[in-house]
């Protein structure tokens, strides 16, 4: 008698420790404790921008992470360990440009084209995890380093062509963000994920030299510089 109590205690036990174990796993979007890289693209946009940032406009965005998530009590850990580079192209807001820029030597110039300038983003996040079924939440906070680089501007007016040369900025950078996640198939899933980043470079000038100033007081000094990102990628476990 006791023995067709073990037998039929004992499946119940097994389906019950893999339930507990699925549980961790259903509870995050599908994600496994382990290694993953992470590929994604996107949109690049300032916020608020200040300074030279004010004639550049949203551009595209790359990102190539690399992530850890280590196992936690019923599957996989609460918090992920990721570093992140990134690069985005942001073209010239010709408009902008115009409406502030006046030669030293000559009337305002009437139109302007530029390569795009590049913003280097390369910063440590912590992810935080949200236990929830079907998706996985995260809110991601990070810090590292930014390095925004300006393209050089070619103008021309009644007067010619002319060049504007901004100086590039560099210094610490918070991040702060969101994001959903979820596992496809085997070891590779989907995300989307929104990230703001204060660059704290407002030391130095960013004046346009040689051959030209700003027509207002304060366009051409350096800013803080604050650019949200939104991207949607590949995740990719690697062990």
């Amino acid at each position: 008698m006791r023995s067709r109590q073990l037998l039929a205690v004992g499946p119940a036990l097994v389906m019950l420790a893999h339930l507990a174990q699925a549980q961790g796993t259903d509870l995050a979007g599908g994600l496994r404790a382990g290694d993953y890289i992470r590929i994604s693209a996107g949109v690049s946009t300032p916020v608020n921008p200040q300074g030279s940032l004010k004639d550049w406009s949203s551009g595209t965005a790359f990102n190539l992470g690399y992530e850890n998530w280590q196992s936690g009590g019923t599957g996989v850990g609460r918090v992920g360990i990721a570093i992140n580079l990134s690069y985005s192209f942001l073209p010239l807001d010709e408009k902008q440009f115009l409406s502030e820029f006046t030669p030293i030597l000559g009337a305002r110039p009437t139109s302007a084209t530029a390569s795009s300038a590049g913003v280097l983003e390369l910063a440590t996040n912590f992810r935080f995890r949200i236990p929830t079924p079907v998706v996985m939440p995260t809110i991601n906070v990070g810090l590292g380093f930014m390095n925004w680089r300006p393209g050089t501007i070619d103008y021309d007016g009644p007067t010619g062509h002319g060049q504007a040369k901004q100086r590039h900025r560099s210094g610490a950078e918070l991040t702060i963000g969101g994001g959903l996640e979820r596992n496809i198939f085997d070891r590779y899933g989907l995300f989307g994920e929104v990230a703001y980043a204060y660059g704290f470079t407002s030391i130095g000038q960013g004046s346009a030299t040689p051959g030209g100033l700003c027509a207002t007081g304060n366009c051409d000094i350096l800013k803080n510089t604050s650019i949200a990102t939104f991207r949607g990628g590949l995740s990719v476990r690697i062990r």
